[in-house]
């Protein structure tokens, strides 16, 4: 019985750093498949070890081909060669897999065996006519469920007859499974695509050493392969690039953060499977194809990625092939782009794990977004954030599962997908993976016993040290005082008399600072909290101890964070954000108490210029000026006192939690 695993995004500041994706799916399905063809042993490494792949790997074991696993990602199969492949004595369960399913029927359409095919609920609703289509002509013979769906068998036949065959809709599967049943075929089979879909089994066909021949022709591009084909016995290493759809969702959701930034490793660039990436840069995006290289036959390259801002876009139809499994997370994009979207030729989108393009429109409607279809064209209008705070039904889907997931990290609210379990059959570790990278992906029964983490931003003086200090004490959770964190790297400047201005001596103060260093009582001096506020505008101080506030943040313990920017940048998911102000008049006669409450001597109207000075550098910064965060609760302390403050601010709290 199927359980769901729903699951939550939450919005977040930023994601930055260095990954890779997972293995791609489409030529790791095809390199199980193609290595059990040839003789010799063959070392398959960076597979996918997503579910589908996996029942691709347990159908070959069946048919009678050996597969070892060494290690994550390191499998070995020792090949069967041409027309070896044995009747199995299971039913093959492909489970959610379309592309392991189709692929498969068309291998063992050419054998003389009969082979029975199943698959879950969603993969047991899509049609399997246009495969059996062209394998029927081939010679072999179909029983299945009305309109030709799982479970289905397949009587292989002894006496396949090559085929030209013309696609009636550009598919790669359809070509692969006709391609693939031609391998044991006497003579050359031939499949004609009227439009270039991707072409790693061709790709492929050739790394193993089968001779493959591509030409155009009136009706399109053919491609042909001659049967009983018999590759040198040899052993061999295979390298399986990233899949460019798994990398779409990192791509998406850098664009739509603000401050995000993000370098993906390895991934397939092949030209047939880089629509979306054509179609985002369209769009504005800022995406760089670096270290370009082929690696078992495929171009692949490291993607570098920024937040961007976006605008709308129309993509033809005859993009489609290159970028069909894109479309979701394409419109996530097109809901954060100025203007309407326009995307064509989606038919294909109908007859995928669900009906993606309806389940898109309905995704992005209850989001907040405009969306409508026409016939298979989509149309977005973006350019609002959009409100999010909804549950999606996501049908089995995992591409309509993290597409909404992505939404999530930049909706004004969190988005829950109903069921995230089926992602595990493309991206295993997707939501880990997006968390490391600072993504705040979760279950909501994680969610409902994270401990609080409390958010308090506003000016200098305005409170907020007190009250977050005061509230960590009775709620019992840990407290940092973020503004310190800047202190230390002006105090480390002064020690060693550099200038705040001075960007590299801040960046390596910045690298420098200890837990140690926050409880120095001189970080109060007024010089040091004047160098702190020249430091805190500096970008590249920021990143650096962006990471040390969200690990406080994150601990597990529960947390309160008070500054400038928490509720903005450093945990904009946190339970509760407060945001506390005051007037100017009312904030200097508070800091000039303090700081004559340590002993430090000092002028009123030198405090009262200095919180100015600290305002307008504050409201100026180009990174993350001083302003409330979306959702905060905001506090004007200028005529009370810090009890009554700290009591309404516990009241709020108390009735939040109880409610």
């Amino acid at each position: 019985m199927h359980h769901p695993a729903p699951m939550r995004s939450i919005p977040i500041a930023s994601l930055r750093g260095e990954t890779q994706v997972p293995g791609d799916k489409s030529i790791s399905h095809r390199a199980l498949m193609l290595a059990s063809q040839v003789i010799g042993a063959t070392r398959i490494s960076g597979l996918l070890e997503g579910e589908d792949v996996i029942r691709t790997a347990e159908a070959l074991k069946n048919l009678g081909v050996p597969i070892e696993r060494f290690g994550a990602g390191l499998w070995e199969v020792h090949g069967v060669g041409v027309g070896g492949l044995k009747e199995s004595p299971a039913v093959l369960d492909m489970g959610n897999s379309g592309t392991g399913a189709r692929l498969m029927m068309g291998l063992v359409a050419s054998h003389p065996i009969t082979t029975f095919f199943s698959g879950d609920a969603s993969l047991s609703g899509r049609p399997m006519g246009r495969i059996t289509t062209p394998l029927s002509q081939m010679g072999a013979r179909f029983v299945s469920r009305e309109k030709e769906r799982f479970p289905l068998a397949v009587q292989g036949t002894a006496t396949p007859i090559p085929i030209t065959y013309t696609l009636p809709v550009a598919s790669a599967q359809v070509k692969s499974a006709v391609l693939l049943a031609g391998l044991n075929t006497r003579g050359i089979t031939t499949a004609i695509e009227p439009q270039s879909t991707r072409d790693h089994t061709e790709n492929m066909l050739r790394w193993f050493g089968f001779k493959v021949e591509t030409k155009k022709t009136a009706e399109g591009v053919a491609i042909s392969v001659e049967g009983h084909q018999n590759p040198r016995r040899e052993n061999r290493s295979l390298d399986v690039p990233g899949d460019p759809s798994s990398c779409a969702f990192l791509a998406v959701a850098a664009l739509i953060t603000p401050d995000s930034k993000l370098t993906i490793r390895n991934v397939c660039i092949n030209p047939l499977r880089i629509g979306l990436f054509t179609t985002l840069k369209e769009m504005g995006a800022q995406i760089a194809f670096k270290n370009e290289r082929t690696v078992g036959g495929e171009k692949t390259a490291d993607i570098e990625v920024k937040s961007s801002k976006l605008k709308a876009v129309r993509v033809p139809a005859n993009r489609a092939p290159s970028m069909i499994d894109e479309y979701p997370v394409l419109a996530v994009a097109a809901a954060f782009a100025e203007g309407e979207s326009v995307m064509e030729g989606l038919s294909e989108l109908r007859v995928k794990e669900s009906d993606r393009l309806s389940a898109i429109v309905q995704g992005l409607k209850a989001c907040g977004v405009a969306a409508h279809a026409e016939g298979d064209t989509l149309h977005v209008t973006g350019g609002k954030k959009p409100r999010g705070g909804v549950v999606i039904t996501t049908k089995l889907d995992h591409r309509i599962a993290m597409s909404f997931l992505v939404l999530g990290m930049a909706s004004s609210e969190a988005v829950t997908v109903d069921d995230a379990s089926p992602i595990a059959t493309s991206f295993p570790g997707f939501a880990d993976l997006m968390n490391r990278l600072g993504g705040r992906i979760e279950s909501p029964a994680a969610a409902a016993t994270r401990p609080l983490v409390i958010a308090i931003d506003g000016p200098a003086a305005s409170g907020k040290g007190t009250l977050a200090r005061r509230l960590a004490a009775h709620l019992g959770l840990a407290y940092l005082d973020t503004g310190s964190i800047y202190r230390a790297v002006g105090l480390k400047l002064d020690y060693t008399g550099q200038d705040p201005n001075n960007k590299q001596a801040a960046i390596e103060a910045a690298r420098a600072i200890t837990p140690e260093d926050l409880a120095n009582p001189r970080l109060r001096q007024e010089h040091v909290g004047k160098a702190a506020s020249v430091v805190s505008a500096m970008p590249e101080v920021r990143a650096i101890l962006l990471d040390f506030q969200r690990n406080f943040a994150n601990s597990g313990k529960g947390a309160i964070l008070d500054g400038r920017d928490i509720g903005t940048i450093v945990c904009p998911e946190a339970d509760f954000k407060f945001y506390l102000t005051a007037s100017l008049e009312a904030r200097a006669r508070r800091r000039h108490r303090e700081l004559t409450g340590q002993g430090i001597e000092v002028v009123h109207d030198s405090v009262l210029k200095d919180l100015k000075e600290r305002d307008a550098r504050d409201a100026e910064r180009i990174i993350a000026p001083l302003k409330p965060a979306e959702g905060a609760v905001i506090i004007d302390t200028s005529t009370m006192d810090a009890s009554s403050v700290f009591e309404k601010v516990k009241r709020m709290i108390g009735q939040r939690i109880a409610a």
